[in-house]
C-alpha cells in the first residue's frame, strides 16, 4: 500500500498530542498498552499519530540523538506502536520542527532573531515557546537523526513534522541568515530577497527530511504541517498528502476547512481534515465537544472528499480520557458506516473561484502566500456565499490551467492578471464558459483586464457607505428599499450593449468629524447614474460594483449573497444542485461521484450553532429539519435513490436533467445515494 493509499483508506484518525513539560515527574506512570489500544479500538480508531518529540523538545523513547523526557522510565513510543500494530492501527510519528523549547534554552544561538534583534520566544512574563531558525544545518541534522531513529527502530508508518511555518515577515534576522543574504549578493535590507531566502530554507530542510524518510521507508507518509496554502503546488514533491489543521473553535472558525479543502482538493493528494475534540483549542484538558458538534465537523470533512482526523492530547501519565473516546466513538461509528460511500469519491464542481495575486509585482518572483496568492476575506466570503447558495465549487490558482473543467469562473473582489491567466480566461470564454467578477477584480492601470469585460472603469465610488436600489429585475421578490453597501465600490459604465441592473445611490456626505448625521451612516440622498451590476449582451459575463464577497464575510449582510445568487442564476442556469423546500442558508449540500460504483453521493449537512460567547459558535444540540428537498443534475434517472448507510429507499422524480428528492428529516448529516449514474 502506498502512502497516499494508506491515508485515503483510513477515515478514523486521531492526532494524539503529548506536549509534556520536563517538570512533570510521572510521565507514563499509568500507561497500560492493552487498555490504551483497546480504548482506540472501541472508539473505532484505525490511525493514531503518536509522539516522537514534542514542543518541549522531549523525546518519548530512548534516544541517542535527542533528550528523553526525564520523567519517563520506559519506551513509551515503542509500547504504543506495538500495542496499536497488534490491532491493525496505523501509527505515524510526530516530530516538532521549529518549536523545541529544550534547544531554545540550551542553544539560544539557534533561535530566530526578529527584525528588532530580539529572540523569537517568551519574555519574562510569558509561557511561550522558543522558535528555532531552520537555516542551521546543525539543528536539521538533529531533526534528521531523530527521524532516522524512529523509522529504523520502530514500525512507524510515517512522520508528521509540525511547526513548519515561516518566521515573521520577511524572515529570520539572525547573523547566519543575514550573512547568507550578503554571501548571495543581497543587502540585508532587501525584504524581497529575504522572503525568497525564507522559502529557499524551507525547501532545503523539507526536501532533505522527505528524502530521508523515503530512503528508510519508501511507503512512509510524510507531511510538513502549515504547508497547505494556495501555493502548495510548489511543495507537492515533499507531501504524500495534504492535512488541513482546522480547530473550528480554536481560532480557525467554521469557514477555514471548507474553503481550504476546496482550494487544494484538485491536486493528486488525499485530503485530511483535522479538527479536535476540545471545547476550545489544543490542550484544553477537560474541554469536550458534544456529539452533534463533532459529528457536524466530521461531516464537513467527508463532504469535501477528505478523511477525518480528530485531535486529542494524552494525559502525562499515559491514560486516554474515556469520556472523550465515548464521544469520538459515537462520531466514528457514524463515519465508519459511511465509508463505503466515501472511498474513492470524487468531488464534483461546476464553479471555479479564481484566486489571483493582489499586485502585478507579486508575479515577478516566486514566494509563498504572503505575497503571491493568499486566502483573504474575499475568498472566504466566496466560500460562505457558495455554501449558502448550495453551489459546487473548487478554488483554482493560475498555475493550474484547470478552468476548462468548469462552467463558471468567479473572480472575487480583487486580483490582477498576467498574460498567461488572461489567455486562460479568453480560452475559457471562447469555449462557452461564463465569468462573474466584482469590485476591483482584474483592475489594472485604470481598466479591467478581463477579456470582453462588459464594463468600463470610471473611478472609485467616493462614498462609503453607498446605497443600492436594485430595481425590478435584480430586486424581484426583495423589499423595495435602498439597501446599504457597507463596503467600498467602483463606478462603472456598461459597454458593447451590456445590460445595467440596479442603480447606486449616494448619501448626503461621508461621515467625518466636520460633517456627520445620526449614529452611524449618513442617509441616502440621490442617484449617481452608475449601475449596481452589469451583464454582458451575451449573458456570459457579469460584474458587481461592490466587494460583495468581502462584504458577506465581514458584514454577513444577506443582500450580498442575494446579489451573487441572482447573477449566478443568469450565468449558470443549470447548476449541479438546486435547493428546494426547507433548505436554509446554514445547510450545506455537497455532491461527489464514485465512478467505480456508478453512483453519485450527496451530503446534506445541517449547521445549527447556538451563540454562547461573543467569540465562538458551539453546537450543543441538533434539532431535525423535516421534508428537506433538493435536486441534483444527474443527467439521467438513477435506478434508485436511498439513504446511506441505512439503505432506506427514497421516492424521487426525474425532470429533464434533474433528479428531485425530499428527505423526511435531516438532523446533522444525511447522505443520499443516486444509484447507477455514471
Amino acid at each position: 500500500m502506498t502512502a497516499a493509499e494508506r491515508v485515503a483508506t483510513h477515515y478514523r484518525q486521531i492526532h494524539l498530542d503529548f506536549h509534556t513539560s520536563p517538570l512533570i515527574p510521572d510521565v507514563g506512570r499509568e500507561f497500560d498498552p492493552d487498555a490504551f489500544a483497546d480504548t482506540l479500538i472501541e472508539a473505532r480508531v484505525n490511525w493514531v499519530t503518536l509522539f516522537g518529540k514534542c514542543h518541549h523538545g522531549m523525546s518519548y523513547y530512548p534516544t541517542r540523538v535527542g533528550v528523553m523526557h526525564p520523567g519517563l522510565q520506559f519506551d513509551l513510543l515503542g509500547a504504543q506502536i506495538e500495542a496499536c500494530k497488534r490491532r491493525g492501527i496505523v501509527t505515524p510519528v510526530y516530530i516538532s520542527v521549529r518549536v523545541d523549547q529544550h534547544m531554545g534554552i540550551t542553544r539560544p544561538d539557534l533561535v530566530v532573531r526578529l527584525e528588532d534583534g530580539r529572540l523569537w520566544g517568551p519574555n519574562v512574563s510569558q509561557a511561550a515557546w522558543y522558535q528555532i531558525c531552520l537555516n542551521n544545518k546543525e539543528y536539521i541534522d538533529y531533526v534528521a537523526g531523530q527521524t532516522e531513529e524512529i523509522l529504523k527502530n520502530y514500525d512507524a508508518d510515517g512522520i508528521f513534522y509540525d511547526m513548519c511555518y515561516y518566521p515573521p515577515d520577511p524572515g529570520c534576522f539572525c547573523e547566519k541568515c543575514l550573512a547568507r543574504l550578503e554571501r548571495e549578493g543581497h543587502s540585508r535590507h532587501d525584504r524581497d530577497a529575504h522572503r525568497a531566502q525564507t522559502f529557499a530554507i524551507l525547501r532545503e530542510y523539507t526536501t532533505r527530511l522527505f528524502r530521508l524518510c523515503k530512503e528508510i521507508r519508501p511507503d512512509a507518509t510524510v507531511f510538513f504541517n502549515s504547508r497547505v496554502t494556495p501555493n502548495v503546488h510548489r511543495e507537492l514533491d515533499v507531501l504524500t498528502h495534504l492535512e488541513i489543521e482546522s480547530l473550528t473553535t480554536g481560532g480557525w472558525g467554521y469557514l477555514y476547512f471548507p474553503c481550504y479543502a476546496r482550494i487544494v482538493r484538485t491536486y493528486l493528494r488525499p485530503i485530511q481534515g483535522m479538527t479536535a475534540r476540545f471545547h476550545k483549542s489544543w490542550a484544553d484538558f477537560g474541554g469536550l465537544k458534544t456529539v452533534p458538534q463533532l459529528e457536524y465537523e466530521a461531516a464537513t470533512i467527508l463532504a469535501a472528499g477528505g478523511v477525518v482526523s480528530i485531535g486529542d492530547q494524552l494525559h502525562p501519565r499515559g491514560q486516554l480520557d474515556r469520556g472523550a473516546y465515548q464521544v469520538i466513538g459515537e462520531v466514528f461509528r457514524h463515519v465508519e458506516a459511511l465509508e463505503p460511500y466515501c472511498l474513492g469519491a470524487e468531488p464534483l464542481a461546476d464553479i471555479a473561484v479564481l484566486i489571483l495575486p493582489e499586485t502585478a509585482e507579486a508575479w515577478e518572483w516566486d514566494r509563498d502566500c504572503r505575497g503571491r496568492i493568499r486566502v483573504d476575506a474575499s475568498v472566504e466570503g466566496a466560500a460562505a456565499c457558495l455554501a449558502a447558495l448550495k453551489h459546487q465549487w473548487n478554488g483554482e490558482t493560475p498555475d493550474r490551467d484547470h478552468l476548462r473543467r468548469y462552467r463558471l469562473v468567479i473572480i472575487p473582489d480583487r486580483g490582477v492578471l498576467d498574460d498567461g491567466t488572461r489567455k486562460q480566461l479568453q480560452a475559457f470564454l471562447d469555449g462557452g464558459g461564463a465569468v462573474l467578477f466584482s469590485y476591483e477584480a482584474t483592475l489594472q492601470d485604470g481598466a479591467f483586464a478581463l477579456p470582453a469585460s462588459p464594463v468600463r472603469f470610471q473611478g472609485p465610488c467616493p462614498y462609503r457607505p453607498s446605497y443600492m436600489h436594485l430595481g425590478a429585475e435584480l430586486g424581484a421578490g426583495l423589499p423595495d428599499t435602498g439597501f446599504v453597501n457597507y463596503q467600498a465600490g467602483c463606478y462603472v459604465e456598461p459597454i458593447d450593449g451590456a445590460h445595467p441592473l440596479g442603480e447606486v445611490w449616494q448619501p448626503y456626505f461621508n461621515r467625518a468629524p466636520e460633517h456627520f448625521s445620526s449614529h452611524s451612516q449618513t442617509p441616502v440622498d440621490r442617484p449617481t447614474g452608475h449601475p449596481v451590476a452589469v451583464v454582458s449582451a451575451d449573458k456570459r459575463i457579469a460584474y458587481l460594483y461592490a466587494p460583495v464577497f468581502r462584504g458577506y464575510r465581514e458584514d454577513a449582510f444577506y443582500i450580498y449573497r442575494e446579489l451573487v445568487g441572482r447573477l449566478i442564476e443568469r450565468l449558470l442556469p443549470e447548476p449541479l444542485v438546486r435547493p428546494g423546500d426547507n433548505v436554509h442558508p446554514a445547510m450545506e449540500i455537497a455532491v461527489l461521484r464514485q465512478s467505480g460504483q456508478q453512483r453519485w453521493i450527496a451530503h446534506v449537512i445541517h449547521f445549527q450553532p447556538q451563540r454562547r460567547t461573543a467569540a465562538s459558535e458551539f453546537i450543543e444540540a441538533a434539532v431535525p429539519v423535516k421534508d428537506v428537498g433538493f435536486a441534483v443534475r444527474t443527467g439521467q434517472a438513477p435506478s434508485r435513490v436511498f439513504l446511506a448507510p441505512s439503505g432506506e429507499l427514497l421516492p424521487f422524480r426525474q425532470e429533464g436533467a434533474y433528479c428531485h428528492v425530499t428527505l423526511p428529516s435531516v438532523r446533522t448529516h444525511a447522505v443520499v445515494v443516486f444509484a447507477d449514474v455514471p
